[in-house]
Formats: structure tokens, C-alpha cells, sequence
């Protein structure tokens, strides 16, 4: 690996020995690395032209990071060889002790891969990780590896490339239902969280996967570009399979999509070790700790991250050294929850959707069994008011009163509206109203809280 201390980008020729070229920022200190890995035929640098630089030099609200770019010969690159074309897997365990190297210098590593370097990707990232729990064996679900983008990569095959050059053995490697790419699909479906999530749940490891799928491409089918990567963490641009990863400036598409994608995963990561934090305290709840503990539940019409992160993040922010507010998952099963969190689309309300009324039934579910003490529902989105109104309707006769029932315009608004209904649950307790100069969690119009300092 060469290494470049840089105040701006400038590229550099790849060493005779050397896949990988590293430029760090000038200052030195940046914990966070992008590492490009370019598809068939690129090059380390001419694959990306802007981006790398972009990334770079930061901008946009996100601050500069250091960049890594890696190189293999490949299709006709490579063509000189006995045996035509790139060995992918040797190109794999290549990245895998790079990626191993970096995770020495930075806490977060992100790869960004384009069409074959996607495949070059996942399975340098297999073997990092299966490495990292044979040296490791307590090793954190939260590694070094913190997400993987795939642009306009073949996970499913690409039957075009490998009618057109089915001798070379990296193009062969593309071919539909791939054996080896069958071997390392399973490794991310048997041990990696791939969605953005705070949660590992029965997985080893938690590494999102985001894919970008290029609208005119004639190589890579949206189906293919798609896999297995979660709804969510799609998206589309306007482009060919080449133009795609060619973004020219900061406000492109492409890099403002990654610059979003990059915010919530590390919103995710820290609060996967607030979580971290908190399970170690609530491990089993001593029966004279549990008015010290509030227990909170979300409960949506589908796992969507962005409202996973904002409520974990309000429930963090409401915790004190006095008081901790915990979701259920990290209590004992049988514990009462304080206040259930209901949010579901109000679109999906308003429309009579089978999945927005769950949620509602759930938590009248929830209530009337006494497994949830109190209840706030909030439907999301402009038509919230009208929303509101359906909410009340699905409630059982003379319910209506026992609910927390306030929509919100957007994503934003929601977390100020689920952390008022925290803010309200916790002005119960004796013991926080007795905090003194405690920062709010939210500005709002009334403070009981202030009100009571003041008694």
C-alpha cells in the first residue's frame, strides 16, 4: 500500500508491487476511510474521475475524509496471462489484508464498488470478517467494515458480458447463479445484518448494503444491480453502467445519496454502542432500581431506519445518570413497557392500509393486555391532521382519551414528537424533577419541569 499525505487531491501512479494507493488528509486526523474498488476493465483512478476527489476534499455538511483506491488488472488488462482475465479471488484476499491493514489506522471503512469490483468487494469482506472472528472471537458486531455500495454491480449475473467474453476467467465469473457468488451471497444471508440497524438481532456482524442502480444500463439488469440489498437502501440514477460512478460535482445525485447513506450509518454505529452501553446496565432490573428505568417500544408498519435511528436517538438523549430509558429488547421479557410508540404512514391511514392498521390494533393490543402502561401513535406525513382523526376511529369506544395520538409533518418533526411524549412520561418520576440546570431534550412551548424547579 503507497500512502499520500495530501492538503488536495492529486493522483498517483500504482506502485509495480503495490494494489492500493491511500491518501490521507493533510492534517492527519481523519478516523474514516473510502476505499474505491473499480469493476471489469477500469482503472483505479479513470473508473471514478471526480469522486474520489469530492469525497476528498468534503463538503455539503460532511467533513473531508481519506481515500483509498484499489487496482487489479482486469478482462483485457489482463489478457496476457495464461489463463485470461483477473483472479478474482486472489484480488479478494488482496482488498481483505488491505481492508485488514486499514482497520489498524481508521474506525470506519466504507467500500464503494463498481459492476466486478462489487463481487471483489463482498468477498474481501467475507474474508476479513471470518478472519476477524478467528483472531477475535469476542469481536464487536459493530467492525471497522461499516457499509458496502454497490454500483451498478451484477449480483444476480450478467449474461450479456459473458456471452461476449466468456474466456476470460473473470467474466466467467459473472455468469448467472455463480457458484462462488452463490457462496458468498450466503455468507452475508447466514452471518451480516445488511440493513441499517442498530440491532445485530441473530446476526454475526452488521454491515448495510446499498446498491446504485444505473437506469440505462445495458450490462447490469435493475434486478441484478438489486439483489438481496433491502428496498430502502436502493436507488436509482440516471446514467448508463458507466456513467453512473462518475458524479462531477458535490450536489450530483450520486454523492449526495452517499453523503445521506454515510450520516445515517453512523448515527447507526453510535447508537448500536449507546445500546451496547445500556444493556450492560439493565442486564436484570433490581425491583428497587425499576422506578430509575423507563422502558420504551417502537412499534412501525415496516422496519425503516431512519425512524429506528430517531427514536433511538431521543431515547438516548432523554437518558441521565439519574434515569435510563430503555427499549424493551434490552430488558428482561416480562418487563411492563412504559409507553409504546406507534408510527405507521399517514397516507396508509387515510387509505385504510392493511399495515397501518396493524400498528393501531397492536398497540390497542398492547394497552388493553397491560403489557404496554401508556400509548402514543403517530401517523407521519402532510395529510397527518385527517390521519389523526382515522387514528381515533380504530380505537375501541371511550379509548380515544388513554392514547397519544399526534402526527407529524416528517421524519424530523416525528422525533420531536415522540420525544415530548418521552419528556411527559418522564416528568412523572420524583427523582429526575429534582435534577437541577438539566439540559431539555426538546425546545418546547411549556415546561412542567421548569415550573416545578421553581416551586
Amino acid at each position: 500500500m503507497q500512502r499520500f499525505k495530501q492538503n488536495s487531491f492529486t493522483k498517483k501512479p500504482f506502485g509495480k508491487s503495490h494494489s492500493m494507493n491511500l491518501h490521507k488528509q493533510g492534517s492527519g486526523s481523519a478516523r474514516t476511510v473510502a476505499v474505491f474498488v473499480h469493476g471489469l476493465n477500469g482503472s483505479g483512478y479513470g473508473t471514478w474521475k471526480a469522486w474520489p476527489r469530492i469525497l476528498f476534499e468534503g463538503g455539503s455538511g460532511f467533513p473531508p475524509i481519506d481515500v483509498a483506491l484499489f487496482y487489479y488488472p482486469s478482462l483485457f488488462k489482463a489478457a496476457y496471462r495464461l489463463q485470461p482475465g483477473a483472479n478474482i479471488d486472489l484480488q479478494a484476499q488482496q482488498l481483505a489484508e488491505h481492508l485488514q491493514e486499514l482497520s489498524k489506522e481508521y474506525d470506519e471503512i466504507y467500500l464503494i464498488a463498481h459492476s466486478l469490483g462489487g463481487l471483489v468487494a463482498e468477498a474481501a469482506v467475507s474474508l476479513y470478517l471470518t478472519d476477524l472472528v478467528i483472531r477475535e472471537r469476542d469481536c464487536l458486531p459493530v467492525s471497522p467494515i461499516a457499509a458496502i455500495f454497490l454500483m451498478a454491480s451484477p449480483l444476480g449475473g450478467s449474461g450479456k458480458a459473458l456471452l461476449l467474453f466468456s474466456f476470460f476467467r473473470d467474466v466467467r465469473r459473472l455468469r448467472l447463479l455463480s457458484k462462488d457468488q452463490e457462496r458468498y451471497a450466503q455468507f452475508f444471508n447466514s452471518h451480516v445484518q445488511v440493513q441499517c440497524l442498530a440491532s445485530e438481532g441473530k446476526y454475526r456482524f452488521i454491515v448495510p448494503r446499498y446498491a446504485g442502480i444505473a437506469t440505462l444500463d445495458v450490462a447490469v439488469s435493475p434486478t441484478s444491480a438489486s439483489g438481496s440489498i433491502p428496498n430502502e437502501q436502493r436507488r436509482q440514477f440516471r446514467g448508463t453502467h458507466f456513467s453512473v460512478v462518475k458524479p462531477k460535482s458535490p450536489t450530483d445525485p450520486q454523492h449526495a445519496w452517499l453523503l445521506a447513506c454515510l450520516r445515517d450509518v453512523q448515527e447507526m454505529r453510535a447508537q448500536w454502542h449507546r445500546n451496547a452501553k445500556q444493556k450492560k446496565l439493565a442486564t436484570v432490573l433490581q425491583d428497587d432500581a425499576a422506578s430509575d428505568v423507563f422502558v420504551t417500544r417502537l412499534e412501525s408498519e415496516r422496519r425503516r431506519s431512519a425512524w429506528d435511528i430517531i427514536y433511538n436517538r431521543v431515547r438516548a438523549e432523554a437518558s441521565t445518570s439519574y434515569v435510563d430509558v430503555l427499549d424493551y429488547s434490552h430488558v428482561k421479557a416480562d418487563t411492563k413497557v412504559d409507553l409504546l410508540i406507534a408510527v405507521n404512514q399517514a397516507s396508509g391511514v387515510i387509505a385504510g392500509s392493511h399495515a397501518s392498521n396493524h400498528v393501531v390494533a397492536s398497540a390497542v393490543e398492547a394497552f388493553e393486555s397491560g403489557a404496554a402502561v401508556d400509548v402514543g401513535i403517530c401517523p407521519v406525513g402532510e395529510e397527518h391532521p385527517e390521519a389523526e382523526s382515522e387514528v381515533g376511529n380504530l380505537l375501541p369506544a371511550g379509548a380515544r382519551n388513554k392514547f397519544y395520538i399526534e402526527g407529524a409533518d416528517d421524519d424530523d418533526t416525528m422525533g420531536e414528537v415522540i420525544g415530548g411524549w418521552i419528556d411527559a412520561l418522564l416528568h412523572r418520576h420524583p427523582s429526575r424533577q429534582a435534577i437541577k440546570n438539566r439540559h431539555r431534550i426538546l425546545r418546547l412551548s411549556y415546561d412542567a419541569y421548569e415550573e416545578a424547579e421553581e416551586l
